[in-house]
């Protein structure tokens, strides 16, 4: 949509019905300045770029001293805890369970551990999702109750929920996979042309899912709804919900399933979801359960700011979310996430949910790869974003299914960084090519340092750490022709560690943290 979002539509057959496939796609550095990957150039082999020192094998004897660049990390001092890296299962787009290792697997895969997925209220004629059991759902419910509450009967066996079901129920199968976190967003609430829940609908009869915004006068009844979705949940789909997000980009105007959320809308429809929520028992019976929002299309917090100013709705919401879609091949050069002050003031985690690099379709896999990880880097270490959420699993497979070089890229952090790290601190950026993003696990056992060179040469450094000792480094490597390749491990100096991060390539170097 112009320069502004970068969003473009992707009807993905019967199935998908009206998916909303937003796209772009970026780099970025943590020092305010996005640049582009720069000409591929050559990579070096395996051999020639060892962590022991500087041109030597990989698990060679180190050098006897440390690079002429250095790489102080401060590994007491943290900064944001890390909840994880996923990715969006909406309109039952899954990967493929001969894929799962990859996407899953903490042992040979990228390791996701966060799953985001749609919550199906569309009533399109041509693409009813039948979660509200059809018809008019007024007439539908199981009661009120005396405390002037609705209850709802839900169609768990809806067919974008039924797939959801089925990707938890194997991911909790295998040990190897570990997803902690999962979280529902709705793209509209419900409405058909009897109900008529939402109010400035365009064509009430043929699309009523499309825009519009939601009558105040079912604020309530919507409320009571999500509660019912949020405490079934649990025992329907196998795995507890850990957060609801109220509304899928509330503020795009969008052709497909969507619903228009100002902040004083949303300020207000808190307010209720906040009383009929602690009717229901939401809060009581799911201590660890809280609020997403707003999911702007955009990098921005401004929807979200009167319902954190205010004492009643403030504590509801743990998460503020948005997407990225201000980014694009439109301002590579110059863009940076801007951090979400009041959010971070307010003691609020900060969440990129979804992006995807569609408007980057026309670039090599490995210098699209090398933009999505300097997204990610800026995020973190500008931003400090606590988790990172992709949008469809197809935005990470070739056109054969196969997984490419974006999981990969998404994979240097969500196979290592676990959720439970901390971000330490340390430079961002050597140079003008190579970003860096430093971690250390939930025990303060092991560090980890994420590092993207885009440019055309490669670069040796020196990691040191303000206190303890540095053990073996294990490192990972995608390059033209690798793809989270495992290196091998080699002795560090003990107070430090050389590494050589070839030209074009993501590198994660992981090493034990000795007292």
């Amino acid at each position: 949509m112009g320069g502004s979002a970068g969003h473009g539509i992707d009807g993905d057959g019967a199935d998908a019905g009206e998916p909303g496939a937003p796209s772009s796609d970026a780099g970025a550095s943590s020092n305010g300045e996005l640049g582009p990957a720069g000409e591929a150039g050559a990579t070096g082999a395996a051999g020639s770029t060892g962590v022991a020192g500087r041109g030597g094998d990989v698990g060679g004897a180190p050098s006897s001293g440390p690079a002429e660049t250095v790489l102080k990390v401060s590994f007491g001092t943290e900064q944001q805890k890390i909840d994880g890296f996923g990715v969006a299962t909406a309109w039952g787009v899954i990967p493929p369970a001969a894929e799962l290792d990859a996407f899953f697997s903490v042992s040979k895969g990228a390791g996701l551990s966060i799953l985001r997925n749609r919550i199906p209220f569309r009533e399109a004629p041509t693409n009813n999702d039948n979660f509200m059991g059809g018809g008019n759902y007024d007439y539908v419910t199981s009661g009120v109750d005396a405390d002037a509450y609705k209850t709802f009967t839900l169609n768990w066996k809806n067919w974008d929920l039924s797939a959801m079901r089925a990707l938890i129920a194997k991911l909790s199968e295998n040990p190897d996979y570990q997803v902690p976190t999962y979280f529902s967003t709705p793209w509209t609430p419900p409405n058909n042309d009897t109900s008529r829940w939402k109010l400035g609908v365009a064509d009430y009869i043929n699309a009523p899912q499309i825009r519009g915004y939601l009558d105040p006068a079912h604020y309530q009844d919507y409320a009571d709804l999500l509660a019912d979705y949020v405490l079934g949940f649990a025992s329907n789909m196998g795995a507890p919900l850990a957060a609801l997000s109220l509304q899928n980009e509330p503020n795009f105007p969008a052709n497909y399933e969507s619903c228009d959320w100002s902040a004083e809308q949303l300020h207000s429809f808190l307010g209720v979801l906040n009383d009929e929520f602690r009717k229901k028992g939401v809060f009581s019976s799911l201590p660890g359960f809280t609020i997403v929002a707003p999911e702007d299309a955009n990098f921005k917090e401004s929807l979200i700011l009167p319902s954190l100013a205010d004492a009643d709705t403030g504590p509801l919401i743990g998460i503020v979310a948005a997407h990225q879609y201000d980014f694009g091949p439109w301002n590579v050069a110059s863009y940076a996430p801007k951090p979400l002050s009041a959010s971070l003031a307010a003691g609020k985690k900060v969440w990129v949910t979804e992006w995807n690099t569609t408007a980057f379709k026309d670039q090599t896999p490995l210098s699209t790869a090398l933009l999505l990880a300097g997204v990610i880097q800026a995020d973190i270490t500008t931003a400090s974003v606590s988790a990172y959420v992709h949008w469809w699993y197809k935005d990470l497979v070739d056109s054969a299914g196969v997984p490419n070089k974006n999981l990969w890229a998404i994979g240097h952090f969500s196979r290592f960084v676990r959720p439970g790290s901390s971000r330490v601190q340390a430079a961002g950026k050597l140079g003008n090519d190579l970003l860096l993003a430093a971690f250390k696990d939930a025990a303060s056992t092991e560090l980890t340092l994420v590092a993207i060179n885009r440019g055309s040469v490669e670069t040796t450094f020196a990691i040191e750490l303000d206190s303890g000792t540095l053990g073996a480094v294990s490192s990972y490597r995608t390059s033209a022709d690798e793809d989270l390749a495992s290196l091998g491990s080699s002795l560090s100096g003990g107070s430090f560690a050389n590494v050589t991060v070839p030209a074009q390539s993501i590198s994660t170097f992981v090493v034990p943290v000795l007292p």
